[in-house]
């Protein structure tokens, strides 16, 4: 099956906050449980919340000392466009993005830019929409296809697993959360889903990853005619059979 390019020419607009969702808070609170204990880890000096859902989520268990949100407008300590990201190479500790990867230009552009400003061994927390989970039915159909959270560009926890891989990311956690059909007419927000994804777990509308990059040392590869110039100069007597 042949991929869609990432890129697009316009982006679309971003939710401002997890209201705009349809059972909103609920999807908050699903996301912020599955999170939560993979965040014990997650230390340092500076921790970037990039897009409007991930300055209101709640990660109790991050023991970092100074957090800021960053948004291209409305509320945030920071105003800046993703793609060309205000901050030098390696000088944070941790990034937090949440739904919003779905709605740039140019997604690898902006994960290479979140990759440049972070540590080495700094922390990528990253959450998205699945589009692959029984609630995206419901993004097709074309009243709702300019709606959010469906007017987006969707990409599944594989691929965007595959592109931190290539920027030396390690995945160390990855799931799905939240199962439901997104609907904001139904009274429950999981209808049920919340039994079938303890067998399949994909069913969930949101899958989240925690990522941490890795910069391995380069190896020295000794000359292979060095080598043989050193073990000509040992004495015939001396040498090993075999060499």
């Amino acid at each position: 099956m042949m991929l869609m390019p990432a890129r697009q020419d316009v982006a679309a607009e971003a939710p401002s906050n997890w209201q705009q969702l349809p059972h909103g808070r609920w999807l908050q609170e699903q996301l912020s449980q599955a999170l939560t204990p993979h965040c014990a880890k997650v230390f340092g000096y500076y921790l970037a919340r990039v897009g409007h859902l991930a300055q209101d989520l709640e990660l109790g268990e991050l023991r970092v000392r100074h957090q800021f949100s960053a948004a291209r407008y409305g509320c945030g300590d920071i105003h800046t466009d993703f793609e060309y990201w205000p901050f030098a190479e390696g000088v944070l500790d941790a990034i937090v993005m949440i739904g919003q990867l779905e709605f740039e230009r140019d997604p690898h552009q902006v994960l290479r830019e979140m990759s440049r400003s972070l540590i080495a061994d700094g922390h990528l927390i990253l959450a998205g929409f699945n589009p692959f989970c029984p609630a995206r039915l419901v993004g097709v159909w074309p009243s709702k296809m300019n709606e959010l959270p469906w007017r987006g560009r969707y990409f599944s926890l594989a691929r965007v697993s595959d592109w931190l891989n290539l920027l030396n990311f390690e995945i160390v956690a990855s799931g799905y959360a939240a199962p439901s059909l997104l609907l904001a007419t139904t009274r429950s927000a999981s209808i049920g889903l919340s039994h079938v994804a303890q067998v399949v777990p994909a069913v969930g509308c949101m899958y989240y990853m925690v990522a941490k990059k890795r910069e391995y040392p380069l190896t020295v590869v000794r000359s292979k005619r060095h080598v043989k110039t050193q073990i000509s100069a040992v004495p015939v007597a001396n040498r090993v059979k075999g060499l």
